[in-house]
């Protein structure tokens, strides 16, 4: 199963990339697209994962339009450098939790494959999303569907959006399932307070219930060494406010964007993004992206169990449930190869990707994430 980090980073990005498609989609409905691209990411552990991707963006009728995207992540993981929550039959390693199954050689790399592919069809006023992905130990799954609509000469939008999500998870080397269910309710408006500025109110609520642990992680707790209990029901609910501006004397934008987060196991966190998109040419786009993230820890979060008389009802060794900060800096560059196009007259338009982004923790984890890519409009 591929957790922690790169879990969360994976799934950011795979929805990031969705919800660039899908406004993508709504904003012009003029190309068909196919696109080609790499993602590497590079913990300071030595976890490497390798994530070609490849998509294809097609009108099917009128403001209608089908996006398909497939990845495929090859995950090698190192040798065990220090094993979380100590003994080595954990199967857990302690700086980026990326799992081994039981039995496998801890000091070889050992090399997992995940599939994953997304499937959406958007218009100007519905859309429509499923998403599948599988791993030898996990299968994950998610359903959705959206609507929007225009008010005010269109300088408003109001969109709603439903999602189910379920998932599997069959730990490699024990005999049990164990299911995650996800409903997750969305809601936002868009504003156009200006010709150069448009402004975004948004809020997520959602609710898993399910497996919601590691079911490798094992903990010291009270001279034992169980594996960690999490509570079974989470309740999420996140609002945030986006301000885009375009800066016409820089032939630039600045996008900022501020997040609240709470849940029911005691989480608050905040988020502060911004992203300068800079046109340096009429084939070169720059843009620099800079986040900063703040928490505060699980209820039941505690840096040492082992001292305990007792064995509590939930405890944990995930460090993404401790109270930390980090930092995410970048940049993307997206360059308009015009020689290539005069060479394959078909292809209006094909454009080079190249990116580059550097994630790090309070607690000590650092990643660097890299990208690589082709987009051929035609």
């Amino acid at each position: 199963m591929i957790t922690k980090t790169h879990k969360i980073i994976r799934a950011a990005l795979a929805t990031l990339a969705l919800g660039a498609v899908i406004f993508a989609a709504k904003v012009s409905f003029t190309d068909d697209s196919v696109s080609l691209r790499t993602n590497f990411f590079k913990d300071s552990g030595g976890l490497l994962v390798q994530s070609p991707t490849l998509q294809l963006v097609k009108d099917i009728a009128h403001n209608t339009v089908l996006s398909l995207q497939y990845t495929l992540d090859r995950v090698n993981i190192p040798p065990y450098r220090g094993i979380s929550a100590k003994p080595v039959v954990t199967g857990i390693d302690g700086f980026t939790g990326a799992s081994k199954p039981a039995g496998s050689d801890p000091n070889a790399i050992y090399i997992k494959k995940r599939n994953e592919i997304i499937a959406s069809i958007n218009s100007s006023s519905w859309n429509a999303t499923a998403y599948y992905s599988s791993e030898n130990d996990y299968i994950g799954r998610l359903i959705g569907f959206g609507v929007s609509q225009g008010f005010n000469q269109k300088n408003t939008n109001l969109s709603l959006g439903l999602s189910y999500g379920y998932d599997t998870i069959n730990p490699l080397g024990q005999k049990t399932t164990y299911t995650r269910r996800n409903i997750l309710v969305d809601a936002a408006i868009t504003q156009t307070l200006s010709p150069a500025h448009i402004m975004r109110f948004g809020i997520d609520i959602s609710r898993l219930n399910g497996f919601q642990s590691n079911p490798y992680r094992q903990v010291n707790v009270a001279g034992g060494y169980p594996f960690e209990q999490h509570p079974q029901q989470r309740l999420r609910i996140a609002g945030y406010v986006k301000l885009n501006t375009h800066l016409k004397p820089a032939n630039a934008a600045l996008w900022a964007e501020y997040r609240v987060y709470g849940d029911d196991w005691g989480i608050l966190s905040h988020t502060l993004g911004l992203r300068f998109y800079q046109n340096l040419s009429k084939r070169l786009l720059m843009r620099y992206r800079y986040r900063f993230y703040t928490q505060s820890p699980a209820n039941f979060w505690r840096k040492d169990y082992s001292l305990l008389p007792r064995q509590p009802e939930f405890f944990t060794d995930d460090y993404k449930l401790e109270p930390f900060n980090s930092h995410l800096f970048g940049f993307h560059l997206a360059y308009k190869l015009e020689a290539l196009r005069r060479k394959l007259p078909l292809m209006e338009q094909t454009t080079l990707d190249v990116k580059y982004e550097r994630f790090f923790t309070s607690n000590n984890f650092t990643a660097n994430i890299f990208q690589i890519g082709l987009t051929f409009e035609y």
